[in-house]
This record gives structure tokens, C-alpha cells and sequence, in this order.
């Protein structure tokens, strides 16, 4: 079973939009859990209009969003967890049914998605096919657009809740840096977000949280190291890397048999 985890602030109208988002899926065998931060703009009513259809709410003050978010995941009792916070959308009714059928034993299922401008206008955001420590340094994948199983947060515990805008990256890289972690991608648009919340707005303290936790855990050579990796490994699967490789064996055998046989005769 999935969980769908909703957490709002003051965000009425965005909140109804992500609740018809995930009621009107086509896939049934999930639980919703929305966590409200205590909103005083209508946001407590439009849960109580559709608390039939939503399997737990809460309406309290929290400390932010990753208080929030954990709150969330204490409640969930679903395999795969996905964040679908306010204003977030999925990308079509039946795209978790598309979806499910990937499920098994990775501990992080994820997807592209799509994002938005004050123009409701799409744009695509793709993820790398492959989650490495380089590509979370260079763009961090969606959590709308990632199932992550609960285990995870269980075993190696929930979002750090001193950060205002970076835990969801910071944990990744935790899983990534100290875990062997499994991933499955899937070349589907899973979601839609507006490109205008609070990590966007407020980008720079997210930057700043991101380097405090480089500073803390990740030197230069192994970001440096990472990130050329992947620039590397990519090259090195390519066409053009092929042929080199290929080239670079020629030459080597040429040179094993002229040695081999210049010895031959020096014997």
C-alpha cells in the first residue's frame, strides 16, 4: 500500500487542489494523511468537507515543515511513502495505477515531473536515470515524484527538523553517503508542482543549509570526485568512450604480440 502525504500552511486554495488530485485517482490501494499547520484561512474547513475521503487529519500548530512531514510519516503505515504537499498535483488520475506495477523491493521508486509558473504553464523536470552523490550535487530529485519505502525512515531515522528548506536533500544524501541503498527509476511524469514555494522563494537559506551539510560531512575531494564521476562514467559508456576503449585494446595487443615475439626469438 502507498501513503499520499499532504502537509499545508495557510495554502487554502492549493490544498484543495492536491486533495481532488489524489482522491480522483484511478489506484484506490492507498492511504491519505494531510497535516495542517493550524491554518487560519479556510484551509480546516475544506479538510472537514473532505475528511470522508481523507484517512487522517490533523488541523494543530507545528515547527515547520519537516515537523510536519515527520508527523506525517508516524502516522503512515503504507510500504511506499510519497509527499504531496499542498499545491502539489499528480499528473494525471490514473497515474499511480501506472505506477504500482514498478513497485517491489527498492527503496526508492521515482519518476520525472513537471513544473509550473505563475502562467500554469508545464515544464518539463527531468530526473537522471540513475541517483548518484554526483547528480544530488548538481539538482536534487522531486519528492513529489518519489516513493520512498518506510523502512528507510525507520531505520535511519526522519527529516532533520533544525533545516527550514533542505532536509529532504540532506536526508537523500545521507542514503546515498552511508547507506547501499536500492532505486528504480521510471520514465514517467508522475507530478506537478509550482515552481514558486518555499524552496524556490527562499533558495538561498536552502543553499546555505545544503553547504552546512557538505561542510559537515562531505570534503571537497569526495564532491569534486563525485561530480566528475558521472562525467566520466558517462563518457566512458558512450559511443565515442566505446571506440576509444576498443582502440586503446587494439593497440595494447599489437604491442603483447610484438614483444612476445621479438622475446621468441631473443630465447
Amino acid at each position: 500500500m502507498i501513503s499520499v502525504i499532504t502537509i499545508n500552511f495557510n495554502n487554502q486554495f492549493g490544498l484543495e487542489e492536491t486533495i481532488k488530485s489524489v482522491v480522483n485517482q484511478s489506484y484506490k490501494d492507498f492511504e491519505f494523511i494531510v497535516i495542517d499547520g493550524g491554518s487560519n484561512d479556510g484551509s480546516k474547513e475544506i479538510l472537514e468537507t473532505y475528511s470522508e475521503q481523507i484517512n487522517y487529519w490533523v488541523s494543530e500548530p507545528d515547527n515547520g515543515i519537516y515537523n510536519a512531514m515527520n508527523k506525517g510519516i508516524a502516522k503512515a503505515s503504507g510500504d511506499y511513502l510519497i509527499f504531496m504537499n499542498s499545491g502539489d498535483r499528480f499528473s494525471s488520475p490514473e497515474i499511480l495505477e501506472k505506477i504500482a506495477p514498478h513497485f517491489g523491493n527498492e527503496d526508492i521508486v521515482y519518476g520525472n515531473a513537471y513544473y509550473e509558473l505563475e502562467n500554469r504553464k508545464k515544464y518539463e523536470y527531468r530526473i537522471p536515470s540513475k541517483i548518484t552523490i554526483g547528480s544530488l550535487l548538481k539538482e536534487p530529485i522531486c519528492h513529489q515524484s518519489a516513493f520512498f519505502k518506510k523502512e528507510l525512515f525507520t531505520k535511519f531515522g526522519m527529516y532533520d527538523e533544525q533545516n527550514k528548506i533542505a532536509s529532504d536533500w540532506t536526508f537523500m544524501m545521507d542514503l546515498f553517503i552511508h547507506h547501499n541503498i536500492s532505486q528504480k527509476y521510471i520514465d514517467q511524469f508522475i507530478s506537478i508542482f509550482e515552481k514558486t514555494g518555499i524552496s524556490t522563494i527562499n533558495h538561498e537559506l536552502g543553499v546555505g543549509e545544503q553547504k552546512k551539510y557538505l561542510a559537515e560531512n562531505v570534503s571537497l575531494e569526495i564532491q569534486n570526485m563525485a561530480r566528475h564521476f558521472d562525467e566520466y562514467a558517462q563518457f566512458y559508456h558512450s559511443k565515442p568512450g566505446t571506440m576509444l576503449r576498443n582502440f586503446k585494446n587494439k593497440i595494447y595487443k599489437l604491442i603483447y604480440r610484438k614483444r612476445n615475439y621479438e622475446r621468441k626469438f631473443v630465447d
